[in-house]
Parts: C-alpha cells; structure tokens; sequence
C-alpha cells in the first residue's frame, strides 16, 4: 500500500470513529433525557395519588360511555388506545370523544362486546309503501302519535295514509329512531339479463343479493371498494331505462369511460347527470337510479331527486356522514344500508392503507417552499388546492398543468400528468390506480368530508405504501385541525412535522 493510500485509509478511520463518539454522546444525552422524564412523570403520578386497585378494572373497561340523547352516545377513550368507533366529534390532549348513534351498526359494524352496552331502542314493525304507514293494528295508536305531523287520515284498522310530499321526511323520522321502514320490492326476472362481464368479489355478491331480495339499497364501503363497478354490474343486469346521478362533471366523465369499457352494449340505455340535472330527467321514468356520493343527496337543492319515478334504486358512499346532521336522510333517500369495516376491506386488501403525514408552517409561502421539496421526488401526485389563484400559481411555478371548473378532458390530463395540481372537481370519486401521493395546500376549512374524499383517492391506489400529506399554516392548523378526525376515526395515525 502506498503512502498515500495509508494516509487516506487512516483518515476515514479517524473520521468514523469521531461520528462513533459523536453517536454515542448522543444515545447518552437520549437516555438521560428519557430517565429524567421518566422519573419525573414518576413524581406526578405520586403526587396525584393513583389508586392501583382500580387500574386492572381501567384496563378491562378503558372508554366511558355517557347517554348524549336518545339512541345517542358519547363514547370516550384514551388516545394511547388503539379505538374507534362511529363518528369523532372531538378531541383532546389526551382522550378521543365518540359520538355513537343507530347509524353507526348500519353504516359499519360496532364490536359485539360494546353492542350490548347501548340500549338501542326496539324498532318498530311499521312499513311505508304507496303513500301508506303500514301499522297493524295493535299498533295504530302507537303510530299516529308518534308520527301525527305526518299523516293525513286512518286508512282503516292498519294503516294511516301520509301527508302528500311528507313521505321521506316520515322515513327520516324513523331511521333517526331507529327504524328502517322499507317495504322490500324484490327485482322482478323479468327485469334481469345476464352478464358475466363482471366477476363479483364475495361482499359485492352479498351486497346484490340484498338489492335482487329488496329493490333498494344504500351500500357504505370503504373508497376504493368497488363501489362503482358494482354500479356498473347492476347497470347491466337490469333492463330497461336507466339513470345515473354524479356530484361533478369529472366523475360524470368517468362513469361515462366505464360504461364504454365495460358494458358499451348497454350504453344507449343509460343517462349520466350531475345533481343539478333535475330539470332535465324530472318528467322521466327509469328502471334503475344509482345516486353516487349519496351523502350529497338530503342536501335541500337536490333532495327532489329522489322523488324521479323509478322501480329501483341504489345509493353508494364512502363517507355516509353530513355536516349538518342528516345521515337519517341518507338511508332515507336510498334504501336499506349495507356496510363493512374499513378494517375488514384493509385485511383482505381491497383497499390501501395511506399514510399520513402533516407539516405544520408559518405560511403560504412556507407551503410553496416545501412543496417544492415534496416535488423532488418524482411519484404520481395529485396536488388539491382549493383557491383557483393559487392553483394557477403553483401551475406556473413548478410547470405542471391545473385542472379546475373549467377544463376540458380532466381525466386525461390528471392520467398523463406525473404531477398535477386539481380544484374541488377532483375530490370525489376519481379512481386513479396509479396515484402514489396526494397533497393538500388549500382546502375547505375544517371540512371532515372533503378530507376523507380526497384521502380516499389513494386507497383507489395499486401502490404499496401511498402517502398523504397536508400542508398547513399555524392558523389552519389551530382553527380548522378537526377536519384531521377524519382520519383519526379510521383508526389511520398522523405524524406532525413542525
């Protein structure tokens, strides 16, 4: 070996063993950090008198449930504790607060050891149908004072005729207490053909079987679940007229791709509208509406949708929940619910499980400086931002194509774009098997709906480990982090980066 060689070899020794020394002190300083938390932590507990006889039962039982109203409860539980359940209303330092209510057994599954701890009122056996409460007649009296702002008459001994236009509001009534109160209208043969296009996975045969068995449906699974080619399979086997109702043109767009694939025989047969079409297809008759994004449909300026005149209907969401209260009106609207744990669709791996990770900065400009560091690494990216000026200025900035309102062929855009930044229209229902990050610059507030939506993008993803993240200021993280419990609710965790 050469003298230089021996020099070069000693100084790189040199060189590792002074990072050795350097790593060391700093596992030092770590555990005298962590020892000294420790017994300080000791010390609180000491001082805060814990009573030990009661821990093992705090550890067989640790949520609290507390009645809010009727067939309503908080559940309360600590955060170290891997549990969730129904909706997140809010959350503190240390405990998340459940809200439970009857939706939440339809929507998803509640765990049979907490099942019996809410005392669910009894449902009643009353049935609508053709403008009629059916009662029998034990319980006509029962019915008409609970329901009297909502009928008209006694249609003899077991049955009250309902108040003209007052038919979903009475079925709202009674999903809020409880019951469901659809009469099945099973899918006539007649009305079928067959189509093998289609193989359908083992819940998506379930799910058909209750809609052949009753005629309506509201299915609640996980985004990425396929919801939308259960849609389509249901769409061909069903003759006939058919109508489907989307919140935006893009997802209009890709409805109208799928039907060309899949089942492009049938094409001429099916409308494809958003939900402001109602003057459009209100004088029609269908076989067949499939209400997508259902949770859009109680909203006032869309709720007359549902009275189009049609044998049968399915409603499908992955986010069955409304800011203003309304869930009862999203089973009312759509027909008996079908759901399935996220957990479960995680398990057999339908779907993907995103990670998630927050960047709490100072400001806008702080944003663009780390989305520019994000987008260092080339991978499939959708880019939400919800204020067009921006939008167009980190278009102009990084030289990636913005899709908004007024683009044209969006869903061509977003495919051939490694990089794309997308408005509200690309919130809802996109499946982009390709997508491998998602990231948030601006958004609608403290709007738990719009983040699962745009969270479940990615679990339309054929990646392995496909990543969200929300960029946000100090002020949005202070005033609008409840749209976070969108996330947490799912049980998914956050890594908050400062």
């Amino acid at each position: 070996m050469s003298e230089f060689d021996t020099v070069s070899v000693r100084k790189s020794v040199m060189e590792a063993l002074g990072k050795l020394d350097e790593l060391k002190r700093s596992i030092n300083a770590l555990q005298a950090q962590i020892k000294s938390d420790f017994e300080r932590k000791m010390e609180l507990l000491r001082f805060s008198q814990v009573r030990q006889e009661f821990l093992e039962s705090f550890f067989e039982e640790p949520y609290v449930i507390i009645p809010k109203r009727a067939n309503e409860w908080y559940v309360i539980a600590p955060k170290w504790l891997n549990f969730q359940i129904g909706w997140l209303e809010r959350s503190t330092k240390s405990h998340n607060i459940f809200v439970v209510n009857r939706y939440v057994k339809w929507f998803n599954e509640i765990p049979e050891s907490l099942e019996e701890k809410f005392k669910f009122a009894k449902p009643l056996p009353f049935k609508v149908y053709d403008g009629m409460l059916l009662t029998g007649k034990e319980l006509q009296e029962e019915a008409l004072r609970r329901c009297k702002h909502f009928i008209t008459r006694r249609e003899g001994e077991d049955r009250l005729r309902i108040k003209r236009g007052y038919e979903f509001k009475l079925i709202a009534q009674m999903v809020e207490d409880g019951t469901l109160p659809f009469m099945p209208i099973p899918v006539k043969v007649e009305d079928l053909r067959p189509y093998d296009g289609i193989k359908l996975r083992s819940y998506q045969e379930y799910a058909w079987n209750e809609f052949f068995n009753k005629g309506a449906i509201g299915v609640f699974w996980a985004f990425g679940s396929g919801k939308s080619l259960f849609g389509i399979y249901a769409l061909a086997r069903i003759k006939g007229r058919k109508l489907v109702v989307v919140p935006t043109l893009t997802l209009k767009e890709q409805w109208l791709e799928r039907i060309n694939k899949y089942i492009p025989q049938y094409r001429n047969e099916i409308e494809v509208v958003t939900y402001h079409a109602y003057d459009k297809v209100k004088a029609n008759e269908y076989s067949l509406i499939i209400f997508d994004e259902c949770q859009h449909l109680p909203a006032n300026t869309f709720v007359r949708l549902a009275t189009l005149r049609a044998k049968y209907r399915m409603g499908f969401s992955g986010s069955p929940y409304r800011e203003d209260g309304r869930e009862n009106y999203i089973i009312a609207l759509t027909g008996f619910p079908i759901g399935m744990s996220w957990e479960e669709l995680i398990r057999l791996q339908v779907v993907r499980e995103p990670t998630f990770r927050v960047y709490i900065l100072s400001d806008n400009s702080e944003k663009m400086r780390k989305l520019g560091e994000l987008l260092q690494i080339p991978v499939k990216t959708l880019i939400f931002c919800d204020w067009l000026d921006l939008g167009e200025k980190i278009a102009k900035a990084f030289n990636i194509p913005f899709v908004y309102g007024e683009t044209r062929d969006r869903l061509e855009i977003i495919r051939e774009s490694q990089a794309c930044v997308v408005s509200r229209v690309g919130d809802e229902g996109i499946s982009l098997p390709g997508i491998e990050r998602v990231i948030e610059v601006a958004f609608l507030f403290g709007s738990r709906m719009q983040e699962s939506q745009r969270f479940g993008r990615l679990m339309h993803s054929a990646k392995e480990e496909p990543e969200h993240i929300l960029l946000m200021s100090e002020e949005e993280f202070e005033n609008y982090q409840k749209r976070l419990y969108a996330i947490t609710e799912r049980g998914f965790r956050i890594e908050f980066v400062r």
